[in-house]
């Protein structure tokens, strides 16, 4: 277990939220002004995070003079783990049938919204889930919303994909790796990070369930 002091993990809050907002490793002066410390500070805090297993460092051309690099700062794995918020079991069916009702409801309210305002607002509200299957179950309804925007025709044609396969996990990392490759040629930039880390966990979530919980979601996936 990492022990991390409130002033460390500050400092990693601030490099892991700006890794997450822009994909690139971070420069410690840029961390050094967001939190408001001298960039010297900022750099011998990085490196304990560093030496702790929380940080890697890699080096970039320094835009300012020709032929010299700079040190930046990127989050490890062991970070994205720390930060990546633990959910629990589903406690029983009863509790999916609450789950279902609220994403079916939640996709029918945002069916008349612009498109992305209903997958932002799915979105934040996925940041406050505590259970996996209804996390992954969230991460499915803005699939859908997608999907549901691009009409019938291609709607039916990703289901019909889907049911090449009688194995769910198969069947949900078609159906994911489907609308996500929709949603990359349709914005032209590639996933945005957040977007990218919510795929990552999404097939982590999806390897803690079991079998019952994996037909459950590709039930839901059918019926919306």
């Amino acid at each position: 277990m990492i022990s991390l002091t409130k002033r460390r993990r500050e400092f990693l809050d601030q490099i892991y939220r700006q890794y997450q907002t822009t994909n690139l490793p971070v420069h410690y002066s840029d961390v050094a002004e967001a939190i408001g410390v001298s960039k010297w500070t900022a750099y011998d805090v990085l490196k304990t995070l560093e030496s702790q297993g929380l940080l890697k460092r890699t080096y970039t051309a320094n835009e300012n003079e020709t032929g010299r690099s700079v040190v930046v700062f990127s989050p490890t794995d062991l970070a994205g783990h720390l930060f990546q918020k633990e959910r629990r079991e589903i406690l029983n069916t009863e509790e999916w049938e609450m789950i279902l009702n609220e994403v079916t409801d939640l996709i029918e309210n945002q069916q008349d919204l612009p498109l992305m305002d209903a997958i932002d607002t799915i979105l934040e509200l996925m940041k406050t889930v505590d259970v996996k299957l209804k996390f992954c179950a969230y991460f499915l309804c803005v699939l859908i919303l997608f999907l549901n925007s691009l009409g019938d025709a291609l709607k039916d044609l990703t289901v019909n994909v889907v049911n090449s396969s009688e194995e769910s996990k198969v069947q949900l990392s078609v159906f994911v790796g489907a609308v996500v490759g929709m949603i990359i040629q349709s914005v032209r930039e590639g996933l945005s990070p957040e977007m990218i880390t919510l795929v990552k966990q999404f097939f982590d979530n999806v390897n803690q369930l079991d079998s019952v919980e994996l037909d459950l979601l590709i039930e839901f996936i059918k019926q919306s």
